[in-house]
């Protein structure tokens, strides 16, 4: 096809075109950047004019009479042959319906990028349920790609990319050399497949990647170059084979070489980022100190940059803890651990839970997270208020509850640890509802009665000595956490016989939640 037989189809906007021809100017377009150019063109114009004040107009004394008599005539005629009407309005009119026209076109020549074709075109990520992805492409950030590679008979296409300073969306599908869409899947987490980011020189950018909601995602870190290359080298693609019997057979893995380098831009979304920056410090009375230090509103989500610490004491006071823990754990099991071990897993910061309210009190964003995200708008210039729900640190557990289970129907024994107190009260052993293969096909079961320390959330990590995993039921929910609560204690694979013996319970970890945490402080959102 020649730019002449383009633009003649393009501007006969009074009939349908008919498939071959709509494949041919699809074609052309997608590969002639003299048609893309124009194509631009009529749509900004298009923008320009719709974007004019409109006259304002009144209707005659017998528009209502004329406009009813004509849908009783289209009515009447519906029960024949419809007929298209040529319309004969202004060019502004024919130029509107241009644009509808090749809009579908306009999606696979990579031209989303203009911000006055964002005003019209829906991407991918509109539709889905997930609120920043559909922000984000109701918004006219998402990018269109286009690229593919074909290997095995497999083609590989990366359609659209939605990016913004903290995080990138990225589809991935793939198709068989009939054009038909393979239901299939990448592990990025094995040897065979990459996918990472560069500078525009080929340095390694770290980043940190998830498979969510069909997507791959990214985690940018911050200061982050506006012009990056996305790099996938996948050497394995999973199958869906729907037609095996076999669960574990229906995953057909198949190997080959579809790499991919695709430009993205940041420049974009860098631009319709605003910050608000806080630089507030605070110390609980717990001695974690918090520090908000900005507020980052991104085209597709806001984050608030809030980090935790100990202060000297409570460094201190998590020390002993660890060295407890080390005590415990390495009298009770074979493999070692050391001080710094578990110091590396508890590390320093805590989990903090806060909300953002507007002027009426009313909760707008929450989360929870040292560094945490929410995903609600943020209207223009409105009082904000920021403030701490509770803070949350687990630590290492030094509980040892050592008993003998058949004793405990004779006479309830009593536990302390950490100002909690556990009371056990009676024991039974109940045959498994569904005992798995090789197991005593039993359970014991112990009821309790627990009374937390109002800073004592929970146990984690519950385990007895050499026997089956270890649930601790509270049996009534809705008890206050001051008074005594009901728990039930079951231990999985529970042999008979064995209750005659000393049973050890020990948790890993103790998590201690603070709500007497008095910090807050207003803000504005900025103006749009």
């Amino acid at each position: 096809m020649k730019c002449a037989d383009c633009v003649r189809l393009i501007n006969q906007v009074d009939r349908e075109l008919s498939y071959e021809e709509g494949r041919e100017l699809q074609d052309h377009i997608a590969g002639c950047e003299h048609c893309q150019s124009m194509l631009l063109q009529e749509v900004d114009e298009v923008d320009a004019d719709l974007s004019k004040p409109w006259p304002i107009v009144s209707a005659s004394d017998h528009f209502t009479e004329k406009v009813m008599g004509e849908i009783l005539q289209v009515e009447e005629q519906q029960q024949g042959p419809m007929r298209r009407k040529k319309w004969t309005g202004s060019r502004l009119w024919q130029r509107a319906g241009l644009t509808a026209a090749i809009l579908l076109l306009a999606l696979t020549v990579g031209v989303v990028s203009s911000p006055t074709l964002a005003h019209y075109v829906t991407s991918i990520f509109s539709e889905s349920f997930i609120a920043e992805m559909q922000r984000g492409g109701d918004l006219g950030f998402s990018q269109k790609v286009n690229q593919k590679v074909t290997d095995q008979g497999i083609t590989m296409l990366v359609d659209e990319i939605l990016v913004d300073p903290v995080k990138m969306y990225v589809s991935i599908r793939f198709f068989t050399e009939q054009n038909q869409e393979l239901e299939a899947s990448i592990e990025f987490e094995n040897k065979d497949n990459r996918i990472f980011l560069s500078d525009q020189n080929g340095k390694y950018i770290g980043t940190q990647v998830q498979h969510s909601y069909g997507f791959e995602t990214l985690y940018l870190p911050e200061n982050i170059p506006n012009d990056l290359i996305l790099n996938l080298k996948v050497n394995r693609v999973d199958l869906q084979d729907e037609a095996s019997k076999e669960e574990e057979e229906k995953v057909k893995q198949t190997y080959g070489s579809w790499h991919l380098k695709v430009p993205v831009s940041l420049e974009k979304s860098k631009s319709a980022t605003q910050t608000i920056p806080l630089k507030k410090t605070y110390t609980s009375p717990q001695g974690f100190i918090l520090v908000a230090d900005r507020l980052v509103l991104t085209p597709m989500e806001s984050k608030l940059i809030l980090s935790s610490k100990m202060n000297e004491q409570e460094l201190a006071r998590m020390e002993s803890r660890v060295q407890a823990g080390v005590k415990v754990y390495n009298s009770l099991y074979r493999d070692k651990v050391t001080a710094q071990e578990l110091w590396d897993f508890f590390g320093e910061n805590a989990t903090v839970m806060w909300e953002i309210v507007d002027e009426k009190g009313k909760v707008v964003m929450d989360t929870n997270g040292a560094d945490g995200e929410f995903y609600g708008p943020i209207e223009p210039n409105k009082k904000l208020t920021y403030r701490t729900v509770y803070i949350e640190k687990a630590e290492p557990s030094d509980l040892l509850l050592t008993f003998t289970p058949a004793d405990l129907n004779k006479q309830p024994l009593t536990f302390t640890n950490e100002g909690n107190t556990f009371v056990l009260k009676s024991f039974r052993i109940a045959p498994e509802p569904n005992p798995d293969p090789g197991t005593s096909g039993y359970v014991g079961i112990v009821k309790a009665e627990f009374t937390y320390h109002p800073d004592t959330y929970e146990y984690r990590g519950v385990d007895a000595i050499g026997l089956g995993v270890v649930k601790m039921e509270l049996e009534d929910p809705s008890m206050e956490k001051d008074r005594p609560q009901a728990r039930t204690i079951t231990i999985r694979d529970f042999p008979k016989g064995r209750e005659n013996q000393p049973v050890t319970i020990t948790a890993s970890q103790l998590v201690k939640r603070y709500e007497n945490v008095d910090w807050s402080f207003d803000m504005v959102s900025p103006a749009r």
